[in-house]
């Protein structure tokens, strides 16, 4: 699912932007590539800093929306490439996901831990 496009994006510093539904319309939010990092075939582990709304969000239900790209990565018509992933998330604020993230950023109050469930190619 997370193919090697994917992941060459997430070795080219940009911003990773995602959205999420609440009770007052869409929440935007972003991170960096550089601090995603890839859990499995088909999840994302994300540091949570601050995403309180996010969080939220999610914990009421909302999947995820999330943008990835790199002008650095060829894409389908040459230089840039980009994805939109969707998928379910979850925060988790103990165990080994968060030590994991916490042991590279010790800001980290909760590992956002995102379930990949579809990926479209955008350019």
């Amino acid at each position: 699912m997370l193919n090697e496009k994917i992941i060459e994006i997430l070795k080219h510093e940009g911003p990773a932007s995602f959205a999420t539904h609440g009770t007052d319309g869409i929440h935007l939010a972003a991170t960096w590539n550089s601090y995603i990092e890839v859990l499995y075939n088909d999840t994302l582990l994300i540091p949570a800093g601050h995403l309180n709304k996010t969080q939220r969000n999610v914990e009421a239900g909302s999947e995820v929306q999330m943008i990835l790209a790199s002008k650095d990565v060829a894409g389908l018509q040459g230089n840039g490439a980009g994805f939109l992933l969707k998928g379910k998330a979850k925060f988790e604020e103990s165990g080994i996901n968060f030590d994991k993230l916490k042991s590279r950023f010790n800001w980290v109050r909760s590992a956002m831990v995102f379930n990949v469930k579809e990926v479209t190619e955008l350019v």
